[in-house]
């Protein structure tokens, strides 16, 4: 994929705005790191060690797992960020990320992590920090839920 066609992607994609156009070059003027996988790919396997945190430029991808490997239990779209769970705490792998069509990801491994322009760099850990706040705090939400309805079932009991 060319330089250009990949600044245009990165143009829509939110996760990209605090980058400069400076930046933006230099992140799509990393080849090796832009990935094209076809439907069907696996991106990820559950079970696996490995510390790749991915950015979704284009396409959209199936979250599934092992236990129930029937179960599309969430998708991702363009500008995810995902695979961080590993980096941050060393396990292997939750779940299996597969593309559901064509995609294309901006795979970052610990090498171009070490390498990257500070700058860079830290836009990426903030970004990453909100996801994991957005994420939390979607947890809570759900919880928060499933108890209240838990304890209306219980009540009719």
């Amino acid at each position: 994929m060319k330089e250009k066609e990949i600044l245009n992607l990165m143009t829509d994609i939110p996760f990209f705005k605090p980058f400069t156009v400076k930046e933006k070059k230099i992140m799509a003027s990393i080849n090796t790191h832009i990935v094209e996988y076809k439907k069907g790919d696996h991106l990820i396997r559950q079970g696996e060690k490995d510390s790749t945190i991915f950015v979704l430029l284009k396409g959209s991808l199936a979250i599934t797992k092992n236990e129930v490997p029937d179960a599309e239990l969430n998708a991702l779209e363009a500008g995810s960020m995902f695979g961080e769970v590993p980096l941050i705490t060393g396990k292997p792998r939750s779940t299996n990320v597969i593309a559901k069509k064509k995609v294309v990801v901006l795979k970052m491994d610990s090498f171009l992590l070490k390498t990257l322009d500070p700058a860079i760099l830290n836009k990426f850990k903030d970004h990453l920090l909100k996801i994991l706040i957005g994420r939390l705090d979607e947890m809570n939400s759900a919880m928060a839920a499933f108890k209240h309805e838990f304890e209306k079932m219980y009540r009719r009991l």
